[in-house]
């Protein structure tokens, strides 16, 4: 199997999504080769067969929002699109991370309301 180049990876990202996503065009001029792992690292999980295709997608939109990459989210919101995710259920998915971020503020003061528990 013949690799592609990175200038194909970002040509073909262009096609997918409309435009390219301008950390990897920016990638591409200093390591060319980190582009092309990259897209071969998604096509690797796109063709894992366990998790159809639209509900990556639709969790990479949930990923990419609770990270708080407002390009990363507009990428996996067209390509969910593409995949067949309703906007229904790119919203939902987009809930369900709001819900999961803000639970994990609890986790993260459990120690410190541990501490408010003992200083009673």
């Amino acid at each position: 199997m013949q690799m592609p180049t990175a200038e194909q990876v970002i040509k073909q990202m262009e096609q997918n999504l409309g435009t390219a996503p301008r950390p990897l065009v920016i990638m591409a001029d200093i390591n060319p080769e980190a582009v092309v792992n990259h897209a071969m690292n998604q096509q690797f999980v796109a063709k894992q067969e366990h998790i159809p295709l639209k509900y990556k997608a639709l969790i990479n939109v949930a990923v990419a929002a609770a990270l708080g990459s407002e390009t990363c989210t507009k990428n996996q919101v067209a390509m969910a699109l593409k995949g067949g995710a309703t906007r229904e259920e790119i919203v939902e998915a987009l809930l369900c991370a709001r819900q999961t971020k803000g639970t994990t503020v609890f986790s993260a003061a459990a120690a410190g309301l541990e501490l408010l528990v003992q200083t009673k």
